[in-house]
């Protein structure tokens, strides 16, 4: 099953040793958590057999790695552990920096009894994702993961004809033209939690939870024009839907992403899962059904309106929840740490608040497509923050199909046999020295062709640009489906709040890295704002 050994037996022995090392690792694990990793480990452990497996000679052998820090798990403490740290410690995105700096573009590791590569080389990844894309499909585990969480196949899950199918009628969806008839749905979304949040707070110079304004707001807006569900008249939906992305620990992610069919262990907290997971897809059924009858005497609303008709039941749930999780998740966590950023970068700001400015006089507004195309500074801002802090780092995770030669961009080629892991590492990748000057510095004019840093960074490739050296949407035929959406979404909303209002952080904020299985957020987003007197639409 995708390479993974399964397992009829573990030993007393083995079960000690691997509580021990994630005792080590993980000092702050709860004995419910331990119990997970033993249940866990009971599943994909059996000595023997991976014993023969690990000493079997390796086709890897000529990519160079880490000494891994356990015989038997391999690098997955190593990995899972930093993970962990990257919350506690502030240690992202570690190990895979420090490994991408000692290695470089290609560095092996392993899980258990399966092998990989981690690819941060530019040329290799165009070739993986693009050029010889179709050799390389996304991993069994990781589209069981998917599938299970948003109850059926979609686009995060699809693979083959199956996804090319689901593609192509979705595409439609998010041409320039369908995303400049909902630009007016952001910005009145935006305005609205203005009013009714910021606007308040500022009156009472009361904290306000940014990453709980940007959860709700970038939900609204993606429920009113994708879906045509306006969730804050909703709330059940929004309940039901929040109790299925419980927030797990470590240790289940561990297990979700190394145990076949772990989603259906008798733990506490999975059973909480899919009793959550049963009531959406109960509550989803019936707002498909409401939505195909009003379509029936209304226009459609939503982008997703063009499509339900023509889409089974279970499609159409599955499309749903894929674009609530695509749509809300990663634009909420990426202004989660632009606003962060920004907050220690008032020059940034106040070129934002300029461009602002400049916007509002021409256009009267941002409620056009027109309006927002002028606001580059802010694009800029915000692929810097995209690039520093990868907050889909762990989304591109392939297989090889067969036998292939990747192209390094050194002019070699690096043989990779069927059945290796690919791990595509945007976290690495967007603080690499080898392709970004100054890479843990915050600069935005890194993004805007001709400035001194844009140079400087061209200089460092030896010419080349940054095409497959930051890909924050992914790249080839798999890339984010609504990533001018998301763009633009994002643009409107950090370039209104950012002229409306200074923020302040509280003692409580902290731009810390942590990983939920799917996306990276920013531990707490908490500040204080005051409404500033730029002009405003």
């Amino acid at each position: 099953m995708d390479g993974y050994v399964q397992i009829h037996a573990l030993t007393t022995v083995q079960t000690a040793t691997l509580m021990a090392h994630v005792a080590s690792l993980l000092p702050q694990v709860s004995a419910k958590d331990l119990t997970v990793v033993a249940v866990a480990a009971s599943s994909i452990l059996l000595g023997t057999l991976i014993l023969q497996y690990i000493w079997k000679s390796n086709q890897l052998n000529h990519i160079k790695g880490p000494p891994a820090s356990s015989f038997l798990l391999g690098h997955a403490l190593d990995i899972w552990g930093g993970i962990a740290k990257w919350k506690t410690h502030g240690l992202y995105p570690e190990p895979f920096l420090t490994w991408v700096k000692q290695y470089g573009g290609a560095v092996r590791f392993r899980l258990f009894s399966k092998h990989g590569v981690i690819f941060t080389d530019p040329v290799a990844i165009q070739h993986i994702l693009v050029s010889n894309g179709a050799n390389y499909q996304r991993q069994h585990i990781r589209r069981a993961y998917f599938a299970d969480l948003l109850l059926g196949d979609g686009l995060l899950s699809a693979e083959g004809k199956q996804h090319d199918v689901f593609r192509k009628y979705l595409n439609p969806l998010f041409t320039a033209s369908k995303i400049k008839s909902v630009v007016e749905i952001f910005n009145a979304q935006t305005q609205k939690y203005c009013q009714t949040i910021l606007d308040p707070a500022s009156d009472k110079q009361s904290p306000v939870n940014l990453s709980q304004m940007f959860t709700k707001l970038t939900l609204s807006v993606v429920g009113l024009a994708v879906l045509g569900i306006d969730f804050d008249s909703a709330p059940e939906v929004f309940e039901a839907y929040e109790q299925c992305m419980v927030e797990m620990s470590p240790l289940y992610l561990l297990g979700f992403f190394t145990v076949p069919g772990f989603a259906s262990f008798p733990l506490p907290t999975l059973v909480k899962r899919r009793n959550a997971q049963a009531t959406l897809k109960t509550i989803m059924t019936q707002v498909i059904h409401n939505k195909l009858a009003s379509l029936e005497t209304e226009q459609p609303k939503g982008l997703l309106d063009r499509i339900l008709p023509f889409a089974t039941m279970e499609d159409a749930i599955s499309h749903t929840l894929t674009f609530v999780l695509a749509g809300h998740d990663t634009s909420s966590n990426t202004l989660g740490f632009v606003v962060g950023m920004l907050a220690a970068n008032p020059p940034a700001i106040s070129r934002i608040r300029a461009e602002y400015t400049k916007a509002i006089e021409k256009f009267g507004s941002l409620s056009s497509w027109d309006a927002v195309a002028e606001l580059t500074y802010t694009q800029a801002v915000i692929h810097e923050a995209l690039r520093l802090n990868a907050v889909a780092y762990a989304i591109i995770q392939r297989t090889a199909n067969s036998n292939d030669a990747v192209p390094m961009s050194d002019g070699t080629t690096l043989f990779i046999p069927k059945g290796t892991a690919i791990q595509v590492n945007m976290a690495a990748m967007g603080r690499n020295p080898k392709y970004w000057t100054s890479p843990e510095r915050f600069l935005p004019d890194r993004f805007i062709e001709g400035t001194a840093e844009w140079k400087a960074d061209l200089a460092l490739r030896g010419g080349k640009s940054h095409a497959f050296s930051f890909i924050p949407f992914s790249a080839g035929s798999k890339n984010c489906i609504g990533q001018r959406f998301a763009m633009a979404e994002i643009q409107l909303i950090v370039a209104t709040l950012m002229s409306k209002y200074d923020f302040t952080p509280t003692a409580n904020m902290s731009t810390r890295h942590e990983f939920g299985g799917i996306t990276v957020k920013p531990l707490n987003i908490e500040m204080t704002v005051r409404r500033t007197t730029v002009p405003s639409a």
